[in-house]
């Protein structure tokens, strides 16, 4: 008997110091989830080669508030995942500006200080 209730305490034991190891690592006193302060922008991108897609993908994360963006070469969409406190929707449609791209809805008039490609059509900058 005295075996079993040893057992026992020890079991209770780990259990309890197992369920505080991991709830110290997964949210450290004072840290903040930021999980829940993520959204995802998709946008419609005039961009047209596999160099877009990659320029798009390894520039918008150095943007302030961009944790990630993927962009699908068949539709031109690029899904950008943003932290909602650090930056907006109008943020990002600027930072691909500034990458070298026009947006859907841009208006005709719409300059870009640099343009990203050189090889397309003057219509997909």
């Amino acid at each position: 008997m005295k075996n079993v209730f040893k057992l026992f305490a020890v079991a209770i034991f780990l259990f309890i110091a197992v369920g505080a190891t991991a709830q110290t690592e997964t949210a450290p006193a004072g840290s903040k989830d930021t999980q829940t302060d993520l959204a995802v922008y998709s946008i419609k991108v005039m961009f047209h080669c596999a160099n877009g897609k990659a320029l798009l993908e390894s520039e918008l994360p150095k943007k302030r508030g961009v944790v990630s963006a993927v962009a699908h070469l068949e539709t031109k969409i690029v899904d950008v995942t943003y932290n909602t406190k650090l930056t907006a929707p109008d943020n990002i449609k600027d930072y691909i500006h500034q990458i070298g791209y026009l947006v859907e809805g841009d208006p005709a008039d719409t300059k870009l200080n640099n343009k990203a490609c050189s090889h397309g059509s003057e219509g997909q900058h």
